[in-house]
């Protein structure tokens, strides 16, 4: 079978595979897969998705106390925990067993001691109300089926001026355009402050009002 034609079948089976899940999500949570988890474990998605770029955009400030929604392995809470010190804090909050002992492991190994983790769903209290100063999702948005819910609990937990940042890389299979993002933070009482990078890898950050 010709090579171009094969190449063309694997992609076109992946762009279904893409759309089927986007849809999927819709209805139920379909999170990245426990065993996924070792291809978000090395330097080259370090380098392909941007940790530190993405976390530069986030604004992390040390003393901090920052919570990520759905971190999975620590690909950007472990960094970012580092980021926070002296005397900040980062929790990682995640709906899927496997990830969170994945992500303690990894805390462990790298003798990161200021990293706390949660079993929950975002759309329920997890943490006391008005008690982080910035939350932040990366590629995770579109994986809660109630968006809405979800992003007023973030509203709830965070501190009065507090950050919340989205970060949306194309083509992840439930990737959310930056209209709509912005609609969804506005929606749950959050004002843009800005937005870096273009459409297809960007940053939203919004703040509490």
């Amino acid at each position: 079978m010709n090579s171009l034609l094969i190449l063309g079948i694997v992609l076109a089976a992946i762009i279904i595979a893409s759309f089927w899940w986007r849809d999927a999500s819709r209805r139920r949570s379909l999170p990245c897969p426990t065993w996924l988890a070792s291809m978000l474990d090395s330097r080259w998605s370090d380098a392909l998705l941007g940790t530190q770029a993405t976390l530069d955009h986030i604004g992390l400030q040390p003393g901090q106390r920052v919570l990520e929604i759905g971190p999975g392995p620590g690909r950007l809470l472990i960094p970012a925990a580092k980021r926070v010190l002296p005397g900040g804090e980062v929790v990682g909050l995640d709906i899927q067993p496997g990830m969170i002992e994945r992500l303690k492991a990894r805390a462990a190994q790298a003798g990161v001691s200021n990293l706390t983790t949660i079993l929950g769903d975002a759309t329920q209290p997890n943490v006391l109300p008005e008690s982080v100063d910035v939350i932040f999702l990366c590629t995770v948005l579109g994986e809660i089926p109630d968006r809405e819910a979800a992003l007023l609990q973030c509203y709830t937990a965070l501190k009065p001026g507090g950050i919340l940042s989205i970060t949306e890389i194309f083509p992840d299979p439930h990737y959310q355009s930056r209209a709509t993002v912005q609609r969804l933070a506005e929606s749950a009482g959050f004002r843009l402050q800005a937005i870096h990078g273009p459409w297809y890898f960007f940053t939203a950050n919004f703040v509490k009002a």
